[in-house]
C-alpha cells in the first residue's frame, strides 16, 4: 500500500465508544443497588509505574461512576503471608471486581495472583477457571491488554487477512490473545525470546502484534507490505514514550498501525472498566434471579 493509505488507529476515539457502554452499565447497577460499583485495584509492587497506572484507572473510574479502591500490599516480612492482608482488605471494601497491577514483584507468582482472585470477581481473566474457559472456547473474560488487541483486530473485519503473528507468550497478553483468536478462526503464530527467524515469521503475517518492551525494535523489514501492526509495547525514553515499533519506518510500509501512545493503551484501560461492569452486572443479575 502507498504511504497515504496507511491508517493510524485512534485509540482515544475507539475507547470512548467502549466507555459509553460502560457508563450505561454503571448507571444500571446504581439504579438496582443504590450505590456505585466497587473495583479493588491491588498493587503488590508499589512501583512508581504501577502507581501511575493505578491513578489512571481511578481517574477513569471517576468518569464512569465507578468507585476504585487502590490497595497497596506491603512486602511480606518474617514469613507473614501477604495473601492474608489482601483477604482482610477485600473483606473491608467488599468489591464487585478485582484487578492486580503488574508487573508482579518477585515474591508473588502468577499462580499466587490467580488464586487471590475468585472467578466471579475476576476482571482480568487470570483465575485458572477463566483461563481454562478461554482455552476451550467458552465465553469468558480475558486479560484487558489481550482483550484490547482482540477488539482492535476484530474491528478490522478481516480486511488485512486473518494470519496473525504475536510476539509475546505471557499469561496476560500472548497466550490469552492467541486462544481467543483461534476460537474466532484466525491462524496464529506465537513468537518469543527463543524464537529463531523472527523476521521471517512476522514478515509473512497479515497482522503483527508486538509486546516485547524493546523500544522501536521492529522496523519495516519485519512487516509485510500493507500489514496491520498492533504495538502493545510502551517504553519511556529521553525522546518520550515509544513502542516496540519504529513508527515512522513501519508507517511507510504498513496498511494499519496503532501509535504509542494513544493506541492500544486507552483501549486497554477502557476494556478493564467494561469487563469489570460486565462481571459486576452478571453477578448482580444472578443474585436477582436466584
Amino acid at each position: 500500500m502507498a504511504v497515504s493509505e496507511c491508517i493510524i488507529f485512534d485509540g482515544k476515539s475507539y475507547s470512548t465508544k467502549i466507555d459509553n457502554e460502560t457508563a450505561r452499565l454503571s448507571g444500571k447497577f446504581y439504579s438496582i443497588r443504590g450505590r456505585k460499583p466497587r473495583l479493588a485495584i491491588i498493587d503488590p509492587s508499589q512501583t512508581s509505574e504501577n502507581s501511575m497506572y493505578g491513578r489512571s484507572k481511578i481517574k477513569k473510574g471517576e468518569k464512569l461512576s465507578i468507585d476504585c479502591y487502590y490497595i497497596r500490599v506491603p512486602q511480606p516480612v518474617n514469613g507473614k503471608s501477604p495473601l492474608e492482608y489482601i483477604e482482610r482488605m477485600l473483606i473491608e471494601t467488599e468489591p464487585d471486581g478485582i484487578i492486580i497491577e503488574r508487573p508482579l514483584p518477585k515474591w508473588m507468582s502468577e499462580r499466587d495472583a490467580s488464586q487471590i482472585v475468585p472467578e466471579y470477581l475476576d476482571v482480568e481473566g487470570i483465575n485458572l477457571r477463566n483461563m481454562g474457559k478461554n482455552m476451550t472456547g467458552e465465553k469468558t473474560i480475558i486479560p484487558a491488554t489481550a482483550d484490547a488487541c482482540l477488539q482492535i483486530i476484530e474491528s478490522l473485519d478481516g480486511k488485512y487477512g486473518k494470519d496473525v503473528c504475536i510476539v509475546n507468550r505471557t499469561r496476560v497478553v500472548g497466550r490469552p490473545l492467541a486462544m481467543a483468536l483461534i476460537n474466532r478462526d484466525y491462524t496464529v503464530t506465537v513468537c518469543h525470546s527463543s524464537t529463531t527467524d523472527l523476521k521471517e515469521k512476522t514478515s509473512s503475517a497479515d497482522i503483527v502484534v508486538t509486546a516485547t518492551g524493546k523500544p522501536e525494535y521492529f522496523t519495516s523489514e519485519y512487516i509485510s507490505p500493507g500489514a496491520a501492526v498492533i504495538d502493545v509495547g510502551i517504553t519511556k525514553t529521553d525522546r518520550g514514550v515509544v513502542g516496540d515499533v519504529n513508527f515512522r519506518d513501519v508507517y511507510n510500509k504498513a496498511g494499519f498501525i496503532t501509535p504509542v501512545p494513544g493506541g492500544v493503551g486507552p483501549v486497554t484501560t477502557s476494556m478493564i472498566m467494561k469487563n469489570f461492569m460486565t462481571i459486576a452486572m452478571k453477578r448482580l443479575e444472578d443474585r436477582l434471579n436466584y
